[in-house]
């Protein structure tokens, strides 16, 4: 309350925002899949042509994430997230072009780990069966193993046109997708994980539309 007190107080404008997360994993070369967010954001004004931008968004990001010894398998993780834009550009009265960097932070919600190929029938149920309790093991080890926060940058540009305004940046995220041990996991599942998320995490392409509230 004491938040949007003072937001109310001192932001120049507020408004509300959504897109499309294009995210692949870094260094991954399979098809990006499509996430989105959305939420509220507060505009501030500074001379110079510079403005801050800080949003609360849930921001849901999904890609394929490799391949375990037994499948290949797509994240899906919800996060609360934080970006504060800075921006810069000249106010051209009918439109402002402008350049954007945009550092953020987020936590994880909850996520979601789903089969994307099924593996050959193996020919035997009991192996089937073998192979599908595996699965799952893998499974809850990602959901136990996801790292709850992340951070990074995001890089971009936009245009602002009356209440309008558009930004689409790339975003690089620093932090790691998994934990390093969990103790609810067991060794092998474990190293399955890593092997398939190993150096890499969501990164990818951001598109907004923001519709800002007063003059």
């Amino acid at each position: 309350m004491m938040l949007v007190s003072a937001i109310n107080a001192d932001a120049q404008r507020l408004g509300v925002t959504a897109g499309a997360n294009f995210t692949s994993m870094q260094n991954i070369d399979q098809s990006s899949a499509t996430g989105y967010f959305v939420g509220g954001t507060a505009q501030f004004k500074l001379p110079l042509g510079l403005s801050i931008q800080p949003s609360l968004l849930y921001s849901a990001k999904v890609s394929e994430v490799g391949s375990t010894a037994l499948n290949t398998l797509k994240m899906n993780v919800g996060y609360l997230e934080l970006p504060v834009s800075v921006q810069w550009g000249p106010d051209l009265l009918v439109f402002r072009p402008f350049l954007d960097v945009t550092p953020y932070v987020g936590y994880a919600l909850h996520s979601n780990i789903k089969t994307v190929v099924d593996d050959v029938d193996l020919g035997f149920d009991n192996l089937n069966n073998i192979k599908d309790a595996a699965m799952e093991d893998v499974k809850k080890g990602f959901q136990n193993m996801v790292n709850d926060l992340e951070y990074g940058l995001g890089l971009g540009a936009g245009l602002e046109v009356w209440k309008f305004q558009v930004i689409c940046r790339y975003n690089w995220n620093f932090g790691p997708l998994v934990k390093v041990t969990d103790s609810e996991v067991s060794e092998i599942v474990q190293n399955q994980i890593k092997d398939a998320v190993k150096g890499k995490n969501f990164g990818g392409v951001s598109l907004s539309l923001t519709y800002m509230f007063g003059k």
